[in-house]
């Protein structure tokens, strides 16, 4: 049945090539209105389903108490910040801070409102006047004040008193995520007048900055590799055909797949993020992948006959099957992605998936008929021959035969081990450390966490469990004790709450004693005491952002030194058991906790795609060669190449993130067509009556090359990605690279080994 689908579409090919190239033109001029639909969104929720449970708690955050996201400015001086003229510059840029776009809170020591008694009245105002910051004596005192509060050292300033904070808190909007190139900008703007100041420097801190840093980043490294990769992409098939419309065809497929890949984006309401960046190269490397075998057979055949109608009818007869069986198999490689909880990955399963099959599309309407239409190039000597000559390949084929057991038994051998290897590595991730050494985030990062012990960390919400619970004496004790507990941990920097508020409050109106810096005793005085202080704030600096309306939930923020996703959570894990102890009841949420949630989506997404890639990829090769031998035998170069790169990380010293765990999917629906080509041929060659030893060796002959010029392409696409910036991109481009061409090896080495171990059928 399908002998006579493909005999019609190579005759529709080959018969009507104008007819093809118009239907490839109406399909790429189809999706061009979507492209302006694309948006980009860098935020921290796009990597989870709008109903997953960790985006609900989010949310009921948000809701509640605002957004968790500030930018934050640190301000380096390599002097004492309290003296007149870092005061003033702190002043300002704390007023400025307001204008920056989407800010909705401003807060720093020049707006820090404390709580104190003199001569028998009770002040809640701002720890520094204005007025008095040129007063060095005025600033002396206050230095002692701020070193000596329970909140500002580690928080507004650094316990040296060299540095300081301005946290600019980002506005909630449920509908858009916000702009953090704006914000970031924004930022940058506000400093611009003092980055020349002697002895001062500035890092840009926080979630916005953050944000922007990997969409800057990733487009850096999309500018850097796309043109690298298109000119290698070139060199090969200059290599290859050594003619313009050799080089041409595969260039004009890589560009109406990208572009009609890109016009998904809008079609299915996807957005840009940090992992739509891969999918160039992938699509790169399979439109290249597909139109060469094609390209590959026609002049090959070409080459013999002279005859180009022949050679285009041979060719596309000898590989439509096969092409068309490798992107079904590479596209199930793809989605089965789809099932996986993390968006991004689940959107790219899709966008790849379905560029698979329109460069699988272009390919069919566009190669044949452009060879047809375009190709003036006289017969020359197959490059088959000239580069595989057949007394090397009768060599390698004796070899491999009679060293079979002992290939097999390598193969065994290493991955066995490399299996003990992989399960010897763990799923960890740090963004910090995407970045490289002498990126301006990283130098932010180390800065803060040798200064300040971490500015970042989980926002927790603590629920009283009924309307006015948490005034209760009893409520807040367990609080207290559970902040206590937090304080005593070596990686907690502090913890943020109405606790110490409270215990101001009650200090100063017992004159100014210390042994009252406690958390009052009846339910009545703790609600007058958040009412006073709450009247003597001024517009927009209320305590609506640490506890809620009906002052029933309590907003606690953790800043903690912890950044790896495996510490990160363990130090949730152990908190989230004292509170439960004490008699809590929290949750934990905000921007960097969720990004460290994605771990144990990663585990759930690497074995559910390779579970479901194999399982159909199975079905489907036994399907194919109407074989169950044949069918199992061309999952094995598979993998064992994934094993083998799982194994290697571990030798590298580099946990398995979101990027490695992609990879499983991605390279085993690629790496599987060279066994499709590969076994398809051998099975029709076999099929007509030829021994196992000639039906290799035609094999090699007129197909190993095209499975070699393949690979090197792919793993050049995907191995520029060690020259990128983000690390979780060189760990992709190496993984890829490494699996691809651990593929090729067992293609051409372990295949042949194990069928020589059968015996030729009468």
């Amino acid at each position: 049945m399908h002998n006579k689908i493909r005999n019609r579409l190579v005759d529709f090919a080959v018969l009507h090539p104008y007819r093809c190239l118009v239907i490839a033109l109406l399909l790429f001029l189809s999706g061009l209105p979507f492209l302006s639909n694309t948006r980009m969104d860098f935020s921290a929720k796009v990597w989870f389903a709008s109903h997953d449970p960790n985006i609900k708690t989010l949310e009921t955050f948000e809701r509640t108490f605002g957004n968790d996201e500030a930018a934050t400015l640190i301000i380096e001086s390599d002097k004492d910040i309290f003296n007149p003229h870092f005061m003033d510059i702190l002043n300002k840029l704390t007023e400025k801070m307001w204008k920056v776009p989407e800010v909705m809170r401003v807060q720093s020591l020049t707006n820090f409102y404390w709580t104190r008694s003199f001569e028998d009245e009770i002040l809640t105002e701002e720890f520094l006047y204005a007025e008095k910051l040129n007063d060095q004596q005025y600033l002396n005192e206050k230095k002692v004040s701020a070193l000596e509060h329970k909140v500002i050292p580690g928080y507004y300033i650094s316990e040296d008193a060299k540095s300081a904070s301005i946290y600019a808190y980002i506005s909630h909007n449920p509908d858009v995520a916000p702009d953090y190139a704006k914000i970031t900008e924004g930022l940058k703007e506000v400093t611009k007048e003092f980055e020349n100041e002697p002895g001062i420097k500035f890092h840009y801190m926080g979630q916005p900055p953050l944000s922007d840093r990997f969409q800057k980043v990733s487009f850096d490294d999309l500018g850097t590799m796309a043109p690298l990769l298109m000119l290698l992409v070139i060199i090969y098939l200059i290599f290859c055909f050594r003619s313009v419309i050799g080089v041409a065809i595969p260039t004009i497929i890589i560009t109406l797949s990208l572009i009609s890949t890109t016009a998904l984006i809008g079609v299915f309401g996807f957005t840009i993020n940090s992992l739509t960046f891969v999918l160039p190269s992938i699509l790169i490397a399979i439109s290249v992948a597909d139109s060469v075998h094609i390209m590959a057979a026609f002049y090959d055949e070409f080459s013999k006959k002279g005859d180009c109608f022949h050679a285009c009818t041979h060719s596309l007869r000898k590989n439509l099957w096969p092409i068309f069986l490798t992107t079904f198999s590479t596209m199930i490689g793809f989605f089965s992605l789809y099932s996986s909880d993390i968006k991004p990955v689940s959107d790219l399963g899709v966008l790849a998936g379905v560029g698979t099959f329109l460069a699988f599309s272009y390919t069919y309407l566009t190669t044949i008929p452009l060879l047809i239409i375009f190709n003036k190039n006289s017969a020359s000597k197959s490059l088959n021959t000239k580069t595989l000559s057949e007394s090397a390949v009768r060599s390698y084929l004796n070899f491999v035969r009679e060293k079979r057991v002992w290939i097999i038994t390598l193969f065994i051998l290493i991955s066995g081990s490399f299996t003990y290897l992989a399960l010897q590595n763990e799923i960890n991730s740090d963004p910090y450390t995407y970045f490289s050494e002498s990126d301006p985030i990283s130098k932010g990062n180390r800065f803060v966490l040798n200064s300040y012990g971490g500015v970042g960390g989980p926002e927790l919400i603590v629920d009283s469990g009924e309307p006015g619970g948490i005034t209760s004496p009893e409520f807040l004790y367990k609080v207290e004790l559970f902040q206590d507990w937090l304080e005593d941990k070596e990686y907690v920097n502090k913890s943020v709450s109405i606790i110490n508020i409270l215990k101001e409050m009650n200090q100063s109106l017992n004159g100014g004693k210390k042994e009252f810096f406690k958390i009052p005793e009846r339910k009545d005085q703790i609600a007058q005491e958040l009412f006073m202080y709450t009247m003597s704030l001024p517009v927009g600096m209320d305590l609506n952002n640490r506890m809620d309306l009906s002052q029933q939930k309590l907003r606690l923020s953790v800043l903690w030194s912890l950044q790896t996703s495996k510490d990160s959570l363990k130090g949730v894990e152990d908190y989230e058991q004292k509170a439960k102890e004490i008699g809590l009841n929290i949750k934990t949420t905000g921007k960097p906790i969720l990004f460290h949630r994605m771990n144990s989506y990663v585990v759930y997404t690497f074995f559910t795609s390779i579970a479901m890639a194999l399982v159909l990829i199975t079905i489907i090769m036994i399907f194919i060669f109407k074989d169950l031998k044949l069918g199992l035998l061309s999952l094995i170069p598979n993998i064992l190449p994934i094993v083998f790169g799982a194994g290697a990380l571990t030798l590298l010293d580099t946990p398995i993130d979101i990027g490695c765990a992609i990879v499983a999917s991605v390279t085993l629906g690629i790496a599987v067509d060279d066994t499709i080509h590969f076994l398809s041929h051998y099975n029709l060659l076999r099929r007509s009556g030829m021994n196992i030893y000639d039906s290799m060796f035609k094999v090699f002959t007129s197909t190993g090359l095209a499975l070699i010029v393949t690979t090197v392409i792919l793993v050049s696409c995907f191995g520029l990605f060690m020259f990128a910036n983000l690390t979780p991109n060189i760990n992709f481009g190496i993984l890829c690279a490494l699996v691809l061409s651990l593929a090729l090896v067992t293609d051409l080495l372990l295949l042949p080994a194990i069928i020589f171990c059968f015996k030729d059928r009468e």
